[in-house]
């Protein structure tokens, strides 16, 4: 499936996906409200309140996801493999991702007409790690972390581009981020803003030991391999802020584009500019006193 405008009424829905996440409780209530209201229209529905389900398989016309963006985060993880579109509705603090309201939702399940929704497909990353215990597969939809647990030393990771050699890193950790992810840690540690529409990723080091190591931004058509190299206490890859798996010296992994995007619907109210200045005030003059 690829972007364009989302038109199914509730009334037309076949199978919807209601999700949330154990640690959202607060939203347990609404999830229950939607499921009543969804079967009063004789749709099926598979009620997924803990997060937990495998959603990839379950071959639905839309999935409800009732939190914030981590519960949306966790959500876009379990659908790799599915081209299901995904309604995200904020319960949380940024709502960044889920940028619709609980008002939104009522007014869809009452029989409002959609106007102005988009499918927006966002790129997501496939991690696989190569260790002594086995080979892992995991998908990110904002970055993949290598990070230290406790901070003792700099860490060595050589990088491969598409099988070739292309730089050696010291630094306390790297970020390797999609576009919806470059707003998150990766910025914060002077990695750039990639539009959304954008196929690529970008690798951030954290406190690079030498001036020459910078963000790098590579086609979303690459495979990145990397591979530690020296010495490690508690290092680990964290993916999404979430899943953990720890790492040794001679590890390796590779990042590339996972097999299916994120097709995350959107409000269409406001672009992606509009969302980095009202959640990030991105471009916005500081905010002086007037007072002498």
């Amino acid at each position: 499936m690829s972007g364009g405008p989302f038109t199914l009424s509730a009334r037309e829905l076949g199978r919807v996906i209601v999700t949330s996440s154990r640690f959202k409780p607060q939203a347990h209530a609404l999830v229950t409200e939607t499921v009543r209201k969804l079967r009063a229209l004789s749709v099926d529905v598979l009620e997924d309140a803990g997060g937990t389900l495998a959603l990839a398989d379950e071959n639905a016309d839309l999935v409800i996801c009732l939190g914030g963006d981590g519960t949306l985060l966790s959500t876009a993880r379990r659908l790799v493999g599915s081209s299901t579109p995904t309604l995200g509705v904020n319960l949380g603090k940024l709502g960044f991702l889920a940028e619709h309201s609980v008002a939104d939702l009522r007014a869809y399940l009452a029989g409002e007409a959609v106007q102005g929704w988009q499918l927006n497909p966002k790129m997501m990353l496939e991690a696989t790690l190569q260790t002594s215990g086995g080979v892992r597969t995991c998908y990110a939809l904002n970055e993949v972390t290598i990070a230290q647990g406790v901070v003792t030393r700099l860490i060595d990771i050589d990088m491969d581009v598409n099988g070739g050699h292309a730089s050696q890193y010291r630094a306390d950790g790297l970020i390797i981020s999609t576009p919806v992810g470059s707003t998150s840690y990766s910025l914060s540690l002077g990695g750039p803003i990639l539009s959304q529409g954008l196929r690529a990723f970008v690798v951030t080091p954290y406190a690079p030991h030498t001036l020459t190591n910078r963000p790098i931004v590579l086609e979303g058509s690459s495979e990145v391999g990397f591979r530690v190299s020296g010495p490690v206490d508690e290092l680990a890859l964290i993916v999404d802020s979430h899943e953990r798996y720890e790492l040794h010296a001679g590890d390796r992994f590779t990042v590339c584009a996972a097999p299916t995007d994120f097709m995350l619907i959107s409000s269409g109210k406001r672009s992606y500019f509009d969302i980095l200045r009202t959640k990030l005030s991105w471009g916005e003059s500081p905010h002086l006193s007037e007072e002498a």
